[in-house]
């Protein structure tokens, strides 16, 4: 028995119209009902290559008891990222404000009468494990204290408001006692911060601020960071590390280790187009590494091969899913690259 996503545009969302979830797409009819039933929206968001969404899709959203639970307890809705850029950017800076990261799926639980997430997590598996408790303990968990702790949620939600009120808010540059130059170099510094080596956890491209960096870089801010040398380092870590694919061309999303070593296997277009841009304006730059120029070459011959349609257009993202045998009950990330 299929639920509504059957009849939506988004492959990926149609992928979700066999489970026993009663998945609604994100609509007013939703949001009504949601209010009608004073039901908390679970609100799951992913996309078609993601490799833990298609894991939670296996898992958590294919199983009958949480189905049961999750359909007599909540509004459910499935949103693609890529069909609702919108959406997605409103909720992760929710769930990064809550935890300190991101990521997908992005699963975030809204008060129906207002839309304000009270909690947000990214995969959440069927049984305990890897430190994280089972989806069904999490729901019953979510449920018990939306109906119990009202003046607890009331408080949550406001503190929610008040920082999403606040990232959406342009300061005003034109302080008197800031002068201008001094706004760019703090600008400027900030962005040599996050591209930084970091000592623990993954490694992301980061591509915005390095462009930002790179293109402040010229005006020679005093600062405990060498500027040159920073920038330079990020596009040797994504020339020379295993973010790239060194066989088949193309980056990857990001790297599971603070050495830019061991890949994420998954490619974004997105991704892909901003390394290619910030790799040849550091070439421009001066910085003429030979990694930066074959880097560039085989992601273009990459781009031509493997992410052009026949039509003519883009594909967005290339899946790194493979089953290693007929078997196996879900994929593994990576398989086929390694």
């Amino acid at each position: 028995m299929t639920n509504r996503l059957v009849e939506a545009k988004s492959l990926y969302l149609r992928k979700h119209a066999e489970n026993p979830i009663d998945w609604w797409p994100w609509s007013d009819e939703a949001l009504a009902t949601a209010r009608a039933k004073n039901r908390p929206i679970f609100l799951s968001i992913g996309y078609s290559s993601c490799h833990w969404c298609t894991v939670m899709e296996g898992e958590a959203f294919s199983d009958l008891t949480i189905a049961e639970y999750m359909n007599a307890n909540f509004l459910p809705i499935k949103v693609d990222r890529e069909e609702r850029p919108d959406i997605d950017s409103i909720y992760m800076q929710a769930l990064q404000m809550m935890s300190g990261q991101g990521g997908w799926p992005l699963n975030v639980f809204l008060s129906p009468d207002d839309l304000v997430p009270f909690y947000a997590g990214t995969y959440f598996p069927l049984q305990p494990r890897y430190g994280r408790p089972g989806f069904l303990q999490v729901l019953q968990a979510i449920r018990r204290y939306y109906d119990t702790e009202k003046d607890d949620l009331q408080q949550r939600k406001a503190v929610m408001v008040e920082a999403l009120l606040t990232s959406s808010v342009l300061q005003d540059g034109t302080d008197a006692d800031v002068a201008e130059n001094e706004l760019l170099r703090k600008g400027w510094e900030t962005c040599t911060a996050i591209l930084a080596p970091n000592e623990t956890g993954n490694s992301f491209p980061m591509i915005p601020y390095g462009e930002l960096a790179l293109r402040l870089n010229r005006f020679n801010f005093a600062s405990q960071y060498d500027g040159a040398q920073v920038i330079t380092q990020r596009g040797l870590d994504l020339a020379l590390g295993g973010i790239n694919d060194h066989v088949g061309g193309g980056f990857h999303r990001y790297t599971v280790d603070p050495t830019w070593t061991v890949p994420h296997f998954e490619k974004m277009l997105y991704d892909n187009g901003q390394i290619v841009e910030y790799l040849a304006n550091l070439w421009s730059a001066g910085v003429q590494e030979p990694a930066f120029e074959r880097a560039i070459a085989k992601t273009v011959q990459w781009l031509k091969r493997e992410m052009t349609a026949p039509e003519g257009y883009f594909y967005a993202a290339q899946d790194a899913d493979s089953f290693t045998n007929s078997t196996a009950v879900e994929p593994e990330e990576g398989a086929f690259y390694v």
